[in-house]
């Protein structure tokens, strides 16, 4: 990965995307409702950076951009590697294959660094890290709603989970009673 250009959002979505639970989160919001992993890590970013919430127009003209990317450069190498993965070719050296995926895993991987530096340069105002972490959360959080309205979702309970993780990954500091509150999720008291 030392090849791929430095930047605050890359390194943030590396350490945030190897968080307990976050990957998985990812994958399920990914398969189940069609969302753009880097848009929601995006998302996060934003708002654990102190910059201001997202509108829907202004996500929407981001997604016009990054949906076009992912339609024609990032599933597709997806859908390679995955057949790469899950459909044996018998005619062909078992290590062979195994390359060839990890060289399009490679390829996916600098596709969606490309992606990322390109969500970066569409909306980046200044980052306020003295906003209060309270504020940062319900506007990663708010991020992340804006998304979902522009996808047509209305989030379910797995939802509402899989954004608990992400938030826990983006908010480390905070107690996990606050983080589900500010999700949405009811807390339970026990006595």
């Amino acid at each position: 990965m030392s090849d791929f250009l430095p930047h605050p959002f890359w390194n943030f979505s590396l350490e945030i995307y190897a968080g307990e639970g976050v990957a998985a989160a990812c994958l399920d919001l990914q398969d189940r409702r069609g969302c753009d992993v880097n848009v929601l890590l995006f998302c996060c970013w934003l708002g654990a950076s102190g910059r201001p919430t997202l509108t829907a127009d202004r996500l929407r003209a981001i997604l016009k951009v990054s949906d076009v990317w992912q339609a024609e450069i990032v599933r597709p190498l997806r859908q390679v590697r995955r057949l790469l993965r899950d459909k044996p070719w018998h005619e062909a050296l078992p290590e062979t294959v195994d390359a060839a995926r990890r060289r399009v895993a490679d390829a996916e991987l600098a596709a969606e660094h490309a992606e990322q530096l390109k969500l970066a340069s569409l909306y980046a105002p200044p980052a306020d890290r003295d906003r209060p972490i309270e504020k940062r959360l319900r506007a990663a959080v708010g991020n992340l709603g804006v998304y979902a309205v522009c996808l047509g979702v209305v989030p379910d309970a797995k939802d509402r989970a899989a954004v608990v993780a992400l938030m826990a990954a983006t908010f480390p500091g905070l107690p996990g009673e606050e983080i589900a509150r500010a999700v949405g999720v009811a807390v339970s008291s026990s006595a």
